[in-house]
């Protein structure tokens, strides 16, 4: 699979209210080495989207982001889309035009590891799959408002209480 199919897939359930169910249905339909194929591309999205902005802009829309949040967002804002992941890459603030920019969705992160056992009785071989150390880009304190509101002034506004 390519990241083109990949990504074929994922705008198949990205307006979605329950995206880890409809992409296992998706996902039932392909075959193991398949689903291996497409672990590998969300792998390599949810690690290139470890970003400190990218956790600042989840840190203002939850009220708060800790580690395990943050792998949860990502695994979400992959959900949504090519379009909406890519460009909230370049601009975190961007998520400010989603109508509900709650992201999170654990168990969207885990739907082609269960297809995966599911179909093969094994587990997914995650051959390469290791978590980057510390989030790209520059860090600053979440609970800097005056930061906060320079690098995400419309998170901001929506979300800051």
């Amino acid at each position: 699979m390519n990241l083109e199919k990949f990504w074929s897939i994922i705008e198949q359930i990205k307006a979605s209210d329950k995206p880890e169910e409809e992409i296992k249905e998706i996902l039932k339909e392909l075959q193991p080495d398949e689903i291996a194929s497409y672990q590998v591309h969300f792998d390599t999205l949810h690690k290139t989207a470890y970003t400190w902005a990218l956790w600042g802009a989840a840190y203002i829309i939850e009220g708060g982001c800790s580690d395990d949040g943050f792998i949860d967002f990502r695994y979400g804002l992959i959900a949504k889309g090519k379009s909406v992941y890519e460009t909230a890459l370049k601009d975190p603030d961007s998520l400010s035009a989603l109508p509900n920019a709650w992201l999170s969705n654990e168990l969207f992160g885990y739907s082609a590891l269960d297809i995966y056992e599911e179909k093969t009785s094994k587990d997914m071989p995650r051959k390469d799959f290791e978590a980057p150390d510390s989030p790209v880009g520059e860090e600053w304190d979440f609970n800097d408002e005056s930061e906060n509101r320079k690098k995400l002034p419309k998170l901001m506004e929506m979300y800051w209480k």
